[in-house]
């Protein structure tokens, strides 16, 4: 099964929060994962944010950085995609960035791994599926 991999999935994942093993089962099954871009900046910011909150020290927060990045096999330039995102973001009123996961899912034949209730919203709305 092929995946594709949100930020708040894969924050979970290496933060050891609840949802995170659920994901990492999910992903331990999963024959490719894929993410768009942005799940590196976003990614990145998420971690900041535990810095900034003296919730991470720097250096654990670069650790864990480098093992949510590891998550991935693949990721995917936003470009070839940012039509197809833009059209479906007008449409559903719903961001880009969650537009950007969903429709990469769309086009690899892929299911999306995200704890985020509104892009689990989108990601059925979409007639897609969604883990976990």
């Amino acid at each position: 099964m092929k995946v594709v991999l949100d930020a708040s999935a894969g924050l979970a994942a290496v933060l050891g929060q609840r949802s995170g093993s659920a994901v990492l089962d999910v992903l331990a099954t999963a024959s490719v994962v894929v993410a768009p871009e942005p799940f590196v900046a976003e990614v990145t910011s998420g971690l900041w944010k535990y810095v900034t909150a003296k919730q991470l020290a720097p250096g654990d927060a670069a650790d864990r950085l480098d093992a949510v990045l590891k998550l991935v096999d693949r990721h995917h330039p936003v470009a070839p995609l940012a039509q197809e995102v833009l059209r479906e973001s007008s449409a559903r009123r719903h961001s880009v960035y969650d537009l950007c996961y969903a429709v990469l899912a769309r086009r690899e034949g892929a299911a999306v791994v995200t704890i985020d209730g509104r892009l689990r919203k989108l990601i059925f709305s979409m007639g897609l599926t969604v883990h976990p």
